[in-house]
């Protein structure tokens, strides 16, 4: 009877969800994407995560800047609350299904509203960074 006891309180402790919460997450009360911070060969891209593509990120940095980041050119992505999903080497179709939701735009860009966005920042197109 205890075993019983034992291995009903472990599966219970394991479904408890462990992660960000929705009270301390700046996603969760803002119209925000999640904090980036992006490693790549030469540079560093910090800032807000509007759109996740299949082949890149598109970031809104710290500088006020809307650049897109190929995937395959990122050593390494950290987003805030999220940790360490980008790794140079690995496969990064995980990584771009987990950080969707998170973006500011999760159902992506329109042409219409990418246009808008860009001429906010006096940009016509995205600063692709490599």
């Amino acid at each position: 009877m205890r075993a019983y006891i034992a291995v009903a309180g472990a599966l219970l402790l394991a479904a408890c969800y462990h992660g960000p919460s929705v009270y301390t997450f700046d996603p969760v009360h803002r119209p925000t994407g999640v904090d980036a911070d992006l490693r790549l060969e030469k540079t560093r891209v910090s800032g807000e995560l509007l759109e996740v593509q299949d082949s890149a990120l598109v970031v809104l940095t710290d500088s006020k800047r809307v650049v897109s980041v190929p995937l395959r050119g990122i050593r390494a992505g950290k987003f805030d609350k999220l940790g360490t999903l980008i790794v140079e080497g690995l496969d990064t179709r995980s990584a771009v299904v987990k950080l969707r939701p998170f973006s500011r735009f999760p159902a992506g860009l329109t042409p219409e509203l990418r246009a808008r966005l860009l001429a906010v920042y006096g940009q016509t197109e995205a600063q692709v960074v490599r």
